[in-house]
């Protein structure tokens, strides 16, 4: 971690918990008030990486503006980058299908994924479960009714909140789920034409793009959580 207690404050926090961190100073609250902005795992890190740079009530005008601007930094992220799937070495450009787990390996808060298909085989399964076992990271899936393998996947993830297409009134079959995604801590997102796989991971070929963009995670996490008993059901 780097020895700069502004830079290592920065890495830390996310635009989100920078965000509201300032409104409270802002409004007048303590360093205290503010940090139960901060998930309980992560608000003792936080604490200490904040005294660390002199950001508190006594200073507040200040810390104000430290903690806009590592919200602003943090928020600003237009990077798009192409995400292969090719047998053997043909990918040559951009990154590889496995960078979904490396960026749920290296979540601080929030994984929201959806596949149209989920397998034992693939990397996302011990990735995921790895993830939803970590204390303050949370973990939604969507899946398709029929091919995600929904109860299977809830079995697999009992720390997770496991969700799967509904039928709607009048129909005979649940809705179908086609859309592949993974957010992460709101900020990250892969939109990928792979499934949770072994082939579509390793020998398919396979596009997604990874996109460091605030407002596109957040707007994908709102929009599905909107659809809870409208599109989707819990699978207990």
């Amino acid at each position: 971690m780097s020895t700069d207690p502004y830079a290592a404050l920065g890495a830390f926090l996310t635009a989100y918990e920078a965000q509201r961190l300032a409104a409270v100073l802002q409004a007048g609250g303590t360093i205290g008030q503010a940090l139960r902005e901060v998930h309980t795992a992560r608000r003792s890190e936080a604490k200490r990486l904040l005294t660390a740079a002199e950001v508190s009530q006594e200073h507040r005008d200040r810390s104000v503006a430290i903690l806009r601007a590592i919200a602003g930094a943090r928020s600003v992220r237009t990077a798009i980058t192409p995400v292969w799937t090719m047998p053997g070495v043909e990918a040559t450009t951009g990154r590889l299908t496995s960078e979904a787990q490396r960026i749920i390996k290296d979540a601080h808060l929030s994984i929201v994924c959806s596949s149209f298909n989920f397998t034992p085989h693939s990397g996302m399964w011990t990735a995921l479960k790895d993830a939803a076992a970590r204390p303050g990271l949370s973990v939604t899936v969507y899946l398709d009714a029929h091919a995600g393998a929904p109860a299977a996947v809830a079995a697999h993830l009992p720390k997770a909140t496991v969700l799967r297409t509904l039928t709607l009134p009048g129909s005979d079959h649940p809705l179908v789920s086609h859309a592949k995604f993974i957010v992460v801590d709101r900020a990250i997102t892969l939109l990928t034409s792979a499934n949770f796989s072994y082939s579509a991971e390793n020998s398919n070929i396979e596009l997604g793009l990874l996109v460091h963009d605030t407002n596109l995670a957040a707007s994908i996490e709102t929009l599905m959580r909107s659809k809870h008993g409208v599109l989707y059901e819990h699978v207990t």
